[in-house]
């Protein structure tokens, strides 16, 4: 049974909302600034709101307000907004296409996962609440160009597989979830693994958590993503988020910094 069309429009309405507020969150982090784009999928619908591409009115993921979002298809025609769609949109619609299961997508060009998919080494699971999104190694897609096409977007979801994150070797990262909300806590759990990563590497053999007590810490009574992506959204709403306040700081810096 098909949702009225006013309710499918009350769900685009609030999923341009936390689309805005997830690119919102990943700018005051430093993972995002005017390039990268989130988007989730509308249930039940070939829907797809995206943060429109930047230009001299669309500025970074921390300024775009709901009302600027856009809808698409998913063949990347607008359905509803005034701006056009980002040039890499096949990142979206190709993998909303090949993965049904997948309703939340983001793609950043963070600074330290990013490193370790041009230098092809696995980002390891040694922190208890990140590992089980590095559980396994992550694919590599290893064309550095836009992903401005058609075909492109299906290489990249191949690429993708039954993974939930794929390096786009020198160039990004692309993070998955059944919402846009978990796809955005990947976005800044794997970061954080990443950087942990690099100074255990500095300092020795890192402690790897094995695949058992991986699938084990997950069977367990743990906090779900709609209160960690509510803790990112109130620092958020408080102004808590101060990355982006630390001026001319190596993006190290600006990592560890987080938070006031």
């Amino acid at each position: 049974m098909n949702s009225p069309a006013s309710d499918i429009k009350a769900i685009e309405n609030e999923l341009k909302k936390t689309v805005s507020v997830a690119g919102a969150i990943l700018y005051h982090l430093g993972l995002a600034d005017y390039m990268g784009h989130c988007s989730a999928r509308v249930p039940g619908t070939d829907h797809i709101v995206i943060k429109p591409r930047h230009s001299v009115s669309v500025h970074g993921m921390g300024t775009v307000e709901p009302d600027r979002m856009i809808v698409i298809d998913m063949d990347g025609k607008p359905v509803e907004g005034r701006d056009g769609p980002p040039a890499e949109i096949f990142i979206h619609t190709e993998i909303y296409r090949a993965r049904p299961d997948i309703g939340g997508i983001v793609h950043t060009h963070q600074m330290m996962t990013t490193a370790f998919g041009v230098v092809g080494r696995p980002i390891l699971p040694i922190l208890a609440t990140e590992s089980p999104h590095a559980a396994r190694p992550f694919p590599v897609y290893c064309d550095p160009d836009l992903v401005n096409s058609p075909a492109r977007g299906k290489a990249l979801a191949e690429a993708l597989g039954d993974h939930d994150t794929v390096h786009i070797q020198n160039h990004g990262v692309v993070f998955t979830g059944p919402t846009v909300e978990e796809a955005t806590l990947a976005s800044i759990h794997i970061e954080r693994l990443a950087l942990l990563n690099y100074f255990s590497l500095q300092l020795g053999t890192p402690n790897v958590i094995p695949q058992e007590k991986i699938s084990e810490m997950l069977k367990g009574n743990r906090v779900g993503y709609p209160v960690r992506f509510a803790y990112y959204k109130s620092l958020l709403d408080t102004g808590a988020l101060s990355a982006r306040s630390i001026v001319g700081a190596p993006p190290i810096a600006q990592h560890l910094n987080l938070t006031k």
